[in-house]
């Protein structure tokens, strides 16, 4: 467990190999912030207003008699004003090109890019389906040459868009799994130093661990995964962290049984053989949420492309539409 350190910022699970915090992507996420905080107020912009206004009166009564220091006092507090505006440069914060970089690449940003994405899904669905609504109660009307090119059309846009929802739904299952993955990580560090003691406590982790996966597991189940790749793999690997948790309870209760006989040279020498199953646990990968977050992440880009060209085949197509109105 000595490897790992709750993120200062969010509580996942981090090592010293993490620069920024792979859940929320604050940098250092080990380093306690608390130390750097200070009792002190933050600057307001009247404040800040009014200490420019008193730095510029002062240099403008060295510059000029009277009339220097009411043009020193405008142009100070007009700079305080700006500088108290300007959030992104106040003390102990980021511009916000360098913000946007600390979240690069983290789940919650990718999250957020996950519900803007469905949002969008959703109006461009409703979108058709109250196109074919009004295509259908003018089906007389049509010719059925053009009807039926009409209603293949739509229902192959709705088709695409259905698939793309269930991909990026899937995407927050992998989250959810990555999350749970990092959990289970520190679980299996440093089990064959545990204390009888510890080693109960972990049990008790891990138990609770395997029912949160479990309960994934069912909630995944009803879903058909046939044309999902995302959500195949999520459930593949769940059954195979699950089928891990297993190996590792027996690890500890061996431990445990270990610990029991130490000194008793007869019990101690007979249940060494019985320790053999712990060597499974040097191969336990499936608890690596770093290499399930490496595959999310480069599935995730190929994902956002072909939304990007479905997005751009959409805005051409509209663009058209409106070309031929105009003519």
């Amino acid at each position: 467990m000595s490897t790992y350190k709750r993120c200062c910022a969010c509580d996942y699970w981090v090592t010293t190999a993490d620069k920024r915090c792979p859940n929320c992507g604050i940098s250092d996420p080990r380093t306690d912030r608390t130390d750097s905080l200070t009792m002190e107020a933050p600057m307001t912009d009247g404040t800040r207003a009014a200490f420019g206004g008193f730095v510029g009166a002062v240099i403008g009564g060295f510059l000029m008699q009277g009339m220097g220091v009411a043009v020193g006092v405008a142009v100070g507090v007009s700079l305080g004003v700006l500088l108290g505006a300007d959030r992104e440069w106040a003390p102990g914060e980021m511009p916000g090109a360098l913000i946007r970089t600390r979240h690069m690449a983290s789940l919650r940003h990718v999250e957020d890019t996950i519900q803007e994405r469905l949002s969008d899904i959703a109006s461009r669905e409703k979108r058709l389906f109250e196109v074919r609504h009004k295509t259908e109660a003018e089906a007389v009307s049509m010719g059925q040459t053009r009807m039926e090119k009409l209603r293949s059309a739509l229902e192959s846009a709705i088709a695409i868009l259905a698939r793309q929802r269930e991909r990026y739904h899937a995407k927050l299952w992998e989250i959810a799994l990555v999350r749970w993955q990092n959990n289970l990580e520190p679980l299996a560090s440093d089990w064959d130093k545990l204390t009888h003691d510890e080693c109960n406590h972990r049990l008790r982790q891990l138990e609770a661990a395997r029912d949160r996966g479990e309960a994934f597991l069912r909630d995944w189940a009803g879903v058909d995964l046939s044309e999902i790749p995302e959500g195949d793999r999520c459930v593949a690997r769940l059954r195979q962290a699950l089928a891990s948790c297993a190996k590792l309870r027996e690890a500890l209760i061996v431990q445990q049984a270990a610990l029991a006989v130490k000194g008793i040279a007869p019990m101690e020498d007979a249940l060494v053989p019985a320790m053999a199953p712990t060597k499974s646990l040097e191969n336990l990968d499936l608890f690596n949420a770093r290499a399930t977050l490496g595959e999310f992440s480069s599935a995730f880009s190929e994902l956002e492309a072909e939304y990007s060209r479905l997005k751009s085949e959409d805005e051409i197509a509209e663009q058209a539409v409106m070309v031929r109105r105009m003519g």
